[in-house]
C-alpha cells in the first residue's frame, strides 16, 4: 500500500461510505431510467470500482534510487515507537539476526551498546556514492503518511566486492554492525542479491 497503516482503516471507511452512496444513486436512477441516467449510472460506478480495482491490481513499487539521493538518506530513526521497536523478538537466519533498517536506527538511537558487535542480516536496495568501489549504503523508504513524503533511510556497508553490484539492485546483507559516533555501519562478509520484497516499504 501507498499509505502508512495507521490511514488503512479510514480508507476501508471512506471505501465503505462510497459505496452506500454509490447504491443509493444507482436506486435513484432505476426510478428515474432513461438513456441519459443509464450512462451516468455506468460512469458513478466506473468512478467507483477504478480506485477500489487499482488498489488490488497494482503492487506498489519501490520509488527511484534518484529519489534517495535528492531527498538525501538520513542515518537517524524517524519516529515511529521506540519501546515496541525495541521488543519486537527478532528472528535468526544461521548466526545473524533478521533486522530491517528502521530496527537498526532505532537502537543505533536509544541502545547502541546492544547492537554493536552483532551479526545482522538486512535487506535493502544499493545507492553507490562516488565509485562505490568499497561499499555503498543500503536503503530502504520509510512511509510516516503517505509515498510522496517517504524518507529514505540507510546504512553504510563496507563491502570490498561493491564494485560488482548495481546502482538499485536490491541485496541482502550478512555482517557484523559497527557503532561509530552517531552512525552505524555493517562490516559485510557478504552480499546476496535478492528480489524485492512483497511490500518495498517500511512504516
Amino acid at each position: 500500500i501507498y499509505i502508512t497503516k495507521k490511514l488503512f482503516p479510514f480508507t476501508i471507511i471512506a471505501s465503505f461510505i462510497l459505496l452506500v452512496l454509490f447504491i443509493v444513486k444507482l436506486k435513484k436512477f432505476k426510478k428515474e431510467r432513461s438513456e441519459r441516467s443509464d450512462i451516468i449510472c455506468l460512469l458513478s460506478f466506473f468512478l467507483f470500482a477504478f480506485p477500489i480495482l487499482f488498489a488490488i491490481i497494482v503492487r506498489p513499487g519501490n520509488l527511484p534510487v534518484v529519489a534517495a539521493g535528492e531527498r538525501g538518506i538520513t542515518q537517524e530513526f524517524i519516529g515511529g515507537d521506540v519501546t515496541r521497536i525495541l521488543k519486537e523478538q527478532l528472528e535468526m537466519e544461521g548466526n545473524y539476526k533478521k533486522m530491517n533498517i528502521k530496527q537498526l536506527l532505532a537502537f543505533l538511537k536509544n541502545k547502541p551498546e546492544e547492537i554493536n558487535g552483532k551479526e545482522v542480516s538486512v535487506e535493502g536496495f544499493v545507492f553507490k556514492q562516488d565509485n562505490g568501489e568499497e561499499g555503498f549504503v543500503l536503503v530502504r523508504f520509510l512511509i510516516t503518511c503517505c509515498v510522496a513524503h517517504a524518507i529514505p533511510l540507510g546504512v553504510d556497508v563496507v563491502y570490498p566486492e561493491a564494485g560488482q553490484l548495481k546502482q538499485d539492485e536490491w541485496v541482502k546483507v550478512y555482517g557484523k554492525c559497527s557503532v561509530v559516533g552517531n552512525r552505524i555501519i555493517i562490516l559485510a562478509d557478504k552480499v546476496k542479491k535478492t528480489p524485492p520484497p512483497r511490500n518495498v516499504y517500511l512504516y
